[in-house]
């Protein structure tokens, strides 16, 4: 038998609670746990799920980690990178990597009749998840972007849309700073208003097609061939470039041709003329072609193509060949440094990698800053739990000095006399750590499910306080403070030693 175990039982029994100064003291103590309890548990609940909650936003405008190219053009717009890549798109295959898409920023101005905003242009693609922004749209819808066709929506804010006055349908002028360092305008067409709630991103952060910031930053090259007419049964063609550093060369599909032209040719047949555009770097060329098809003629017997004999066609331009970076969002944002270093590894010398937290410190910084005041509320209630319970037990152990004193002179040693009173602490310690776990989870639960405590969301970034209860960290929390809170009765436990026999059995 455990003979202290058995004691402590007795003396837990509500016939053998002791004497009157002992209920009101152990009941203070019960309460005081509970409370310092649930008052843990709904500081790491807000807490992390405020935390969980900003996070979410942040990653839904960029991302987990970025993949750009080194070398940057200005403080958030990445120089192109070629879409050609070991890891697209087959990287969301890697085991903790959920999705990677294409991406490009470019800085411009957003202008109405009475109104004037700067703000920063989203070009995204086809293989884009709008999981995020589909479950903060006002009103409208996301952009529907294709491999195919330029897009000319666009997807804003509802705080830029009642800055700016615009609403759905009405079409929106930009300016952006083209390739030669001029202003160049586009129309767009409002789709879609959001509301993320977080203000630094909704005042700034506008989304449009990705191909419209490759167009205006000439990022590929686009060949153009032109019919010139027919001059003593040749034909003449011209062609022109565009795009890529400016100094393009052409060169035709006959060896000897170069340049702008015109070029003249003697067409017999089936013919098929190509001019092929680049640069003096390593930008992607462009081809255009002429296409003939029509009567053969005899050997040395030019004629001028019929109007609907020819067809002039391009490749469509390099850019779509380009993109600003590449954006992958993980299953969980706790594997980030770590997924971070292993992607970095997997690229190429000229490609590098920056992280949510690397891209804006002062959100995350603030973020991990709360995690202090955390451990700040849960060290000072795990500490009065510690005072109420060592006030509790000393109470205990006076009342029970007869029973102490009776116990010693049978034989029986301090330790064995400690591990009763031990054993009653960590029974009202756990009677706490109970209603202290039903009233922090079941406000948590209320909060969670009907939200009554509100947020100004222009000063906190959420409408009401979100609440994140994982069963994993509330466990380890009541684990921790019952070792911390039992362990530490052993100092108290240590009066028994001091009581005398011959004294104890005439205390009264």
């Amino acid at each position: 038998m455990n003979t202290p175990l058995f004691i402590a039982k007795r003396l837990i029994r509500k016939e053998s609670v002791g004497k009157e100064l002992s209920r009101p003291i152990v009941r203070i103590a019960t309460i005081g746990i509970a409370l310092g309890m649930a008052v843990m548990i709904l500081a790491i609940a807000i807490v992390t799920g405020f935390q969980g909650e900003i996070r979410e936003k942040v990653i839904g405008f960029g991302s987990h980690i970025q993949i750009t190219q080194f070398g940057t053009a200005s403080k958030f717009v990445d120089p192109k990178l070629e879409i050609d890549q070991a890891f697209y798109p087959s990287l969301d295959t890697v085991d903790g990597v959920k999705h990677i898409n294409m991406f490009a920023l470019k800085e411009g101005v957003l202008e109405t009749k009475d109104n004037i905003q700067g703000i920063l242009a989203k070009g995204v693609a086809s293989d884009f998840d709008w999981t995020f922004l589909k479950s903060k749209l006002v009103e409208g819808s996301v952009l529907s972007v294709s491999d195919t066709a330029t897009s000319n929506d666009m997807l804003i804010s509802e705080f830029l849309a009642k800055r700016l006055q615009v609403k759905l349908g009405d079409k929106v002028p930009v300016y952006f700073q083209n390739a030669k360092s001029g202003m160049s305008q586009r129309n767009f067409t409002l789709v879609g208003i959001f509301n993320t709630g977080l203000k630094e991103m909704d005042e700034e952060f506008v989304f449009i097609d990705i191909d419209q910031i490759r167009k205006l930053s000439q990022w590929g090259i686009d060949a153009q061939m032109i019919y010139k007419g027919c001059q003593n049964g040749q034909t003449l063609l011209a062609a022109k470039g565009f795009g890529g550093n400016g100094d393009l060369r052409l060169k035709w599909s006959a060896d000897s041709l170069r340049g702008e032209g015109p070029h003249s040719f003697c067409i017999q047949g089936d013919t098929t003329i190509y001019v092929v555009a680049t640069d003096n770097t390593q930008t992607i060329g462009d081809t255009a072609f002429f296409n003939y098809s029509g009567v053969s003629r005899a050997a040395g017997n030019c004629h001028c193509p019929a109007d609907n004999s020819y067809t002039i066609s391009t490749s469509g331009g390099s850019g779509k060949y380009y993109t600003g970076g590449f954006e992958v969002q993980l299953n969980s944002y706790e594997d980030l440094d770590r997924m971070d270093q292993i992607l970095y590894e997997h690229l190429n010398y000229d490609l590098k990698t920056s992280t949510i937290k690397q891209n804006l410190p002062e959100i995350f910084n603030w973020l991990e800053m709360l995690d202090l005041n955390t451990l700040i509320i849960v060290g000072l209630m795990i500490l009065i739990s510690v005072i109420n319970m060592t006030s509790a037990l000393l109470i205990l152990i006076m009342e029970r000095t007869n029973m102490i004193g009776m116990l010693k002179a049978m034989g029986a040693g301090s330790w064995f006399i400690q591990r009763i009173f031990i054993i009653q602490a960590a029974y009202i310690i756990t009677i706490g750590l109970l209603a202290g776990n039903a009233l922090g989870i079941g406000l948590g639960l209320l909060q969670k499910t009907f939200g009554f405590v509100k947020l100004d969301p222009e000063n906190y970034y959420v409408s009401v306080v979100p609440v994140l209860l994982d069963p994993m960290v509330i466990l380890g929390l009541n684990l921790a403070t019952l070792l911390i809170c039992v362990a530490a009765m052993l100092i108290p436990s240590l009066a028994v030693a001091q009581i005398r026999p011959t004294k104890a059995i005439r205390f009264d």
